[in-house]
């Protein structure tokens, strides 16, 4: 939602135009009437199907996405390091999680790069599962997997094989606590959009962080907040990241100058 203010220049000059941000129209999940909700300013930080503002703000901005489909499982704890049967084993012993990451080279026998992270409640979170599928921005802008993300199984298969052989206690007694897939946003140059909507006031997008976005949130909060309040970013330089980069500019701009090349999985 937007209102439009003009002031007029002089006689010979065209009116100068700004749109005004004031609000989001969505319906809520399960019902069909349309609502508002009265802002004046928007931040557009929706992963990857953020490309969509492209079509809320009248294609002003070029934001090309693709989403990246990437499976992950979440092992169990085992109760004991030993298999089962051994006379030692006592009922109720709790297997000790090692509290290091591993991040491991490709595994040709499986496909995988794997990342085991170890949490602390003793479960262990693995990526790096590689046979990502890749969707473009016209399928995201059609809402891709926005509802349902499910992992791929064939995924989940080979990277339980691979984790199997680095762990005798897990090939032996590991047992799946979940498996699961994200969608991660990735812009063609693997640099996030960072910044204003050009030709509105109060609309900004803050979208594309592939993998990092967790990691980078407090910096990428901060920094927007200070572009938000104070008019530019002072802990970030997000000229890198201006969300305009890839918009064609009228009369020769700069133009999308990295559209289509891949950047790979692991950036």
């Amino acid at each position: 939602e937007k209102r439009k203010d003009t002031d007029n220049a002089d006689a010979n000059d065209a009116s100068i135009e700004t749109e005004q941000v004031k609000g989001v129209r969505y319906v809520p999940r399960g019902e069909t009437e349309e609502q508002l909700l009265e802002a004046d300013v928007v931040v557009v930080s929706a992963g990857p199907w953020s490309c969509k503002a492209e079509d809320w703000f009248g294609n002003v901005i070029s934001l090309p996405m693709e989403g990246v489909k990437s499976t992950s499982i979440v092992w169990k704890r085992p109760s004991s390091s030993l298999t089962d049967g051994d006379e030692n084993e006592n009922e109720g012993d709790e297997f000790v999680v090692d509290g290091t990451a591993l991040f491991c080279g490709e595994d040709d026998r499986f496909g995988t790069h794997l990342e085991v992270y170890p949490r602390p409640d003793g479960s262990i979170y693995i990526c790096g599962i590689g046979g990502s599928d890749y969707i473009p921005s016209d399928e995201l802008k059609r809402g891709a997997y926005r509802e349902e993300c499910n992992a791929k199984e064939s995924r989940v298969d080979a990277a339980s094989n691979a984790f199997r052989t680095m762990s005798n206690t897990y090939n032996a007694k590991g047992t799946l606590e979940k498996v699961q897939a994200c969608m991660r946003p990735c812009p063609p140059d693997a640099m996030p959009y960072m910044g204003k909507i050009p030709g509105y006031e109060g609309a900004y997008v803050n979208a594309g962080h592939n993998c990092w976005g967790i990691a980078w949130a407090p910096s990428c909060g901060l920094a927007m907040t200070e572009l938000i309040l104070e008019g530019e970013s002072r802990s970030v330089d997000l000229r890198y990241f201006d969300p305009s980069r890839f918009t064609t500019k009228v009369g020769g701009g700069r133009g999308r100058k990295r559209r289509g090349q891949s950047v790979g999985e692991q950036w």
